[in-house]
């Protein structure tokens, strides 16, 4: 019986620690880019810089594009869009 009190007291201790209440959140954001490559860059960047601003680490296996557009007007300097998420796991 003193085993049975003792194996309910370390699930309750693991219960509450902080690893117990990790989130995974999904971060989302854009950027503008010369191609295809500097756009990607750019929103990946933008993403980890989201992530480690909020004290999270980001997941760089779950980056993914979920939009993309180029601007046919010629004189625009940055006519490649990106939109993407990625994980982000914030303690």
């Amino acid at each position: 019986m003193k085993k049975l009190y003792v194996i309910a007291l370390m699930g309750f201790a693991l219960g509450l620690s902080q690893e117990a209440f990790a989130e995974v959140v999904n971060m989302t954001n854009s950027a503008d880019g010369a191609d295809r490559d500097s756009g990607i860059s750019a929103v990946k960047e933008k993403l980890n810089a989201a992530c480690k601003e909020r004290g999270g680490t980001p997941d760089p296996e779950s980056f993914e594009v979920v939009f993309e557009k180029t601007s046919p007007n010629p004189d625009v300097p940055k006519p490649y869009y990106v939109d993407a998420k990625m994980k982000c796991d914030l303690p």
